[in-house]
């Protein structure tokens, strides 16, 4: 194996100093260290310069929306802002938000709304508040879980307050030993 990695490398060394005459030039990168000899014709055409790949349209293949509000309020000292954008088309968008004391430290509590059409004509709007207890929307368009099928087994409810009164109660997890043991036997 080591015969064959040493034998790659060699011909890839090798492979730069063939004459030009076999019809191919190496690329030589540009370097201060290495000049390429005047005389060395070169086989390669000028290239032009690299255009990006992922570049934004230049033309809107659609109609142009116009924005007909554009409020906006940068975040002040204290960290506050809001915005309210409204465009030809119907969308709307407001939100403000400023920060407030939280147990792990400050956090920027937001509120707003934001509204468009549906393809079938109908108006879709979602308000929501955004805090130290998460994203909390609040929209009619909005799934809501369905009602429990059945009502919960009285052994369930049990286990579920012996669970919540948990050790203060008198109730406590069963102790395990603290290292695994080798001796098999009917558990205790």
């Amino acid at each position: 194996m080591k015969i064959i990695v040493f034998a790659a490398v060699v011909s890839v060394c090798l492979a730069d100093r063939l004459p030009s005459h076999f019809g191919y030039v190496s690329p030589q990168p540009p370097s201060i260290f290495r000049s390429r000899p005047a005389s060395r014709p070169s086989f390669s055409a000028q290239r032009p310069a690299p255009q990006p790949i992922y570049s934004a349209p230049r033309s809107a293949p659609g109609p142009l929306v116009p924005i007909l509000v554009d409020d906006r309020v940068h975040p002040d000292a204290a960290g506050a802002y809001s915005f309210n954008v409204e465009t030809g088309d119907g969308i709307s968008r407001q939100e403000s938000g400023s920060p407030i004391p939280a147990k792990e430290g400050p956090v920027t509590a937001m509120s707003g709304s934001y509204s468009f059409t549906l393809p079938d004509g109908q108006q879709f709007e979602l308000r929501f508040v955004a805090d130290e207890n998460g994203f909390q929307p609040q929209s009619p368009f909005l799934p809501v879980a369905p009602a429990f099928p059945h009502p919960i087994p009285a052994h369930a409810l049990r286990q579920i307050e012996r669970a919540r009164q948990g050790p203060s109660q008198g109730y406590s997890a069963p102790s395990r030993p603290s290292r695994p043991s080798n001796a098999y036997g009917f558990p205790q």
